[in-house]
């Protein structure tokens, strides 16, 4: 994580992101094909991360066919084989359960690309486990790059000028942080926030975290083909990149930053310290006789309770637990609620549903829908 991003809002944030998305990509069909995945999203650079995740996935498939039985160097057979794939890459159908985690991901990479490109780049470089950096994956870098992309570009032009087909994983390293200030290679942020903002509102100053160590502003510089070939001429043009004067942003909020710092005993002792006393269900199984409305779930939970709920419900997975409340805030009934809660989270978690943790989150959720 680039020390100067909040990893728990990022995480918070590409969760409520790729929670609409996928709401409103799968209202009205189970699958998502290739043309569909190029416009799924208002930010091109997120739509790109999916293709790469899906290209490498893609090769990693070919490499499964090869076999010591069978002589694969063979010209028939590596022709044949290419036809195969690029047949099949044509016909993408991907299900919600299998692009939600490409879309998540995609986000959190696309947010650290805009807002720490050399962290982001230094990753990309050192992901593979060989020392070297090759024209193959500069190539590969510039094409599935959109944000930030003027510095993917004189990478590659870098080591084209080198004269060699490829450099040590440091030297490309130090490139980058060469280019990095340089104000014709990277882009004007505020252009690619609006995107972002389509979807789901972005708060920079939780993102953001100063040399303090707390969320606040950073100063940021400003034959036959496959479907990973073709699809690139679908996309939208580029957006501009000229730099312009950043935007003030709200006052920053602390919960996150204090969740981010807490060791795993100061947590336990958190939930200690703030554990509730909570009312013994109604015997009508009204789940609570609390009536008094909120306007959201995710704004009444309180620290204590929601160490319960995390620990107790989601197997400590704090993502989980903020996935599952933002879908529970934008339903537009109980029953819809219920439904979810239900069908999905106490079936896939093996909830206790006559449990204290279960009987306090529905007592919480029937209060978002109380009448006033």
């Amino acid at each position: 994580m680039p020390e100067n991003l909040n990893s728990i809002a990022l995480n918070q944030y590409a969760l409520r992101f790729t929670t609409t998305v996928l709401n409103d990509a799968y209202q009205a069909q189970n699958t998502i094909n290739g043309a569909g995945l190029l416009k799924l999203t208002p930010v091109r650079q997120v739509n790109l991360g999916i293709l790469n995740r899906l290209f490498e996935e893609w090769k990693s498939n070919a490499e499964t066919f090869r076999s010591p039985y069978f002589d694969f160097s063979n010209e028939d057979v590596k022709k044949a084989l290419e036809d195969f794939l690029n047949t099949a890459s044509q016909h993408i159908a991907v299900k919600r359960a299998d692009l939600e985690p490409l879309l998540l991901d995609s986000v959190k990479d696309a947010l650290k690309l805009l807002l720490s490109p050399a962290s982001y780049y230094e990753d990309k470089i050192r992901a593979t486990p060989d020392a070297e950096f090759t024209h193959e994956k500069a190539e590969q870098l510039v094409k599935y790059t959109h944000i930030h992309r003027g510095i993917a570009e004189a990478m590659l032009g870098r080591l084209t000028d080198s004269g060699s087909s490829s450099v040590y994983q440091t030297q490309a390293v130090s490139w980058i942080y060469e280019l990095k200030d340089n104000a014709d290679l990277v882009d004007n942020i505020d252009e690619h926030l609006v995107h972002f903002s389509d979807v789901f509102p972005v708060n920079l100053s939780e993102l953001r975290i100063v040399e303090s160590g707390r969320p606040g502003q950073v100063s940021v510089k400003n034959e036959s083909r496959s479907f990973f070939d073709s699809a690139f001429t679908e996309l939208e043009p580029s957006v501009s990149t000229k730099p312009s004067a950043p935007r003030a942003e709200p006052a920053s909020a602390i919960l996150g930053d204090i969740v981010a710092k807490t060791s795993a005993s100061e947590r336990d002792s958190l939930n200690n310290r703030f554990k509730v006393e909570l009312p013994k269900p109604a015997e009508d199984k009204s789940y609570g006789s609390m009536q008094v409305k909120v306007e959201s779930i995710s704004g009444s939970i309180p620290l204590g309770q929601r160490f319960m709920f995390v620990n107790q419900l989601f197997n400590k997975n704090s993502e989980h637990f903020d996935k599952a409340i933002y879908e529970l805030d934008t339903v537009k009934s109980f029953e819809e609620a219920e439904n979810l809660i239900w069908h999905r989270y106490a079936s896939k978690y093996a909830w206790d549903v006559n449990g204290e943790a279960v009987t306090a989150l529905l007592a919480i959720v029937k209060r978002k829908f109380a009448a006033h």
